[in-house]
């Protein structure tokens, strides 16, 4: 008997925390059913106006914000974890190819207290439909300052400005600046009216003696802005001179920060050292401890059977996003995450220039392509020419990206065996002097007219049909 009233006793204790709307939902034929639990660790009570709120992302984009595709968000009012939750996701937009996951996080009176730091799919993959979510406890991680490089800009940070500049072959590129105080930016250019328009990179900024002329660098990438006030930033041209023109070349703040921590590529040195790894990022010089989550284990194997001595670093790219998660020991700190591993690159650093010397070791894509010969002559750097012409082929999203000589630009292409041919091309609309604009007229007649490839000895040459129009040689940034 005592058994049977026990049994009923802990039935009716399920369905008051566990209602049954929670443990029996129920897809439908317009949308799939995700349900579960929130909980944490810790003998915490959250007051009543504490809020809850959890969401369904696609993470399967590595280069933009995650999609939010359903969200529920409530107080706790008179309830304690674990809390119940159940969100409806309409089956038009899922897409069998990508990757969603849950997050969940806890907050009061607007600032954060937990939040997931584990990865739990949902939708595709044989991913489950209930999911109980265990959050960890986010607090400050210092009150201590970050450094700041060289010197501090007249704009409080953490910062975001947006704007829309020109465009040469669109309505106008969408600019999302983010500035943080350790000198990590991330910008990301939407060119409107264009497929595949979304284009991300990171790296670190820097400003003059006087504060006034902001520099971002990723890579061998380079950006110059003025900073005009605390509110506005205004692009420069190349040399560092104010563009003469009526279009907007102006970013204005944003009230709200937009922080970075979507998923982004990350390429940089990876050490193993005393059961802890970290990351150097090559772009930006930062560094980070990399958390054990996602898809690390595929990189510290990599790293185990590649490196070339116990703690030397490895070059190594990867899909990951940037996160306050709780440390070893002390408070939470930030750290990066891999979402997804795309391989190494053994024996090369961030600070070396590597020319591959293997004809055949040069791929298509995903390598820095610098210009030495176009039309027959061979190309210099000019005096007042700040960056190499080039060119990128991601393997991701068949896009292309690179630098005409004044002006970036991006655009998608379509690869045949060795056929090649660019399309929906677009770039900004920067203004140089004479000979800097017509090698970038020669640079873009050429792509358009460009209809295959060959790689000979470390070179990629465009053809248009068996004529050589270009030929780049193969630069590894480490």
């Amino acid at each position: 008997m005592s058994k049977l009233i026990f049994t009923v006793l802990w039935l009716i204790a399920l369905f008051v925390v566990f209602p049954a709307n929670y443990l029996y939902a129920q897809s439908t034929p317009e949308a799939v059913s995700i349900n579960g639990s929130v909980a944490y660790r810790q003998r915490i009570a959250m007051p009543p106006d504490a809020v809850l709120t959890v969401r369904v992302e696609d993470v399967s984009q590595a280069d933009k914000p995650a999609a939010v595709l359903a969200e529920v968000q409530e107080n706790f009012g008179a309830r304690q974890v674990p809390i119940p939750f159940s969100l409806q996701v309409p089956y038009t937009r899922i897409d069998p190819s990508h990757r969603y996951a849950i997050r969940a996080t806890i907050s009061v009176a607007g600032k954060l207290r937990f939040t997931t730091t584990r990865h739990y799919a949902v939708l595709t993959r044989d991913a489950p439909s209930h999911i109980d979510l265990l959050l960890d406890a986010v607090q400050p991680v210092s009150k201590t300052p970050a450094p700041v490089p060289q010197n501090t800009p007249e704009v409080a940070l953490p910062a975001t400005f947006v704007g829309v500049t020109p465009c040469a072959d669109c309505s106008g590129i969408e600019q999302t600046l983010t500035l943080r105080a350790d000198g990590l930016y991330r910008l990301r250019r939407i060119y409107q009216g264009k497929p595949a328009s979304t284009f991300t990179e990171l790296g670190r900024w820097s400003t003059d003696a006087s504060g006034k002329r902001l520099t971002l660098l990723s890579g061998s990438e380079l950006l110059l802005l003025e900073v005009i006030d605390g509110e506005t930033l205004r692009q420069l041209d190349r040399l560092g001179q104010p563009i003469t023109s009526t279009a907007n070349q102006n970013l204005r703040r944003t009230a709200q920060v937009e922080l970075i921590t979507e998923s982004l590529h990350w390429h940089g040195e990876f050490r193993y050292l005393a059961d802890a790894a970290t990351f150097t990022d090559c772009a930006s010089g930062l560094r980070w401890p990399v958390a054990t989550l996602g898809d690390y284990l595929a990189v510290e194997r990599n790293y185990l059977q590649a490196r070339s001595a116990p703690a030397a670093p490895l070059l190594v790219n990867f899909a990951g996003r940037l996160e306050i998660l709780p440390a070893m020991e002390g408070p939470p700190i930030e750290q990066i995450v891999v979402d997804r591993f795309d391989g190494s690159q053994p024996g090369a650093t961030c600070s070396s220039l590597k020319q591959d010397k293997n004809s055949n070791a040069a791929s298509l894509t995903d390598t820095y392509w610098k210009l030495i010969e176009l039309d027959g002559d061979e190309i210099v750097l000019a005096p007042t020419q700040q960056r190499e012409v080039r060119i990128t082929l991601a393997s991701e999203g068949s896009r292309a990206s690179g630098f005409s000589g004044c002006n970036q630009f991006m655009g998608a292409y379509v690869k045949d065996g060795n056929n090649l041919k660019f399309t929906q091309m677009a770039g900004t609309m920067m203004a140089c002097e004479a000979p800097l604009m017509e090698l970038e007229s020669q640079v873009l007649k050429m792509l358009t007219v460009t209809t295959g490839y060959r790689i000979d000895d470390g070179q990629l040459n465009l053809l248009a049909g068996d004529k050589v129009l270009a030929r780049f040689k193969a630069v590894y940034l480490r």
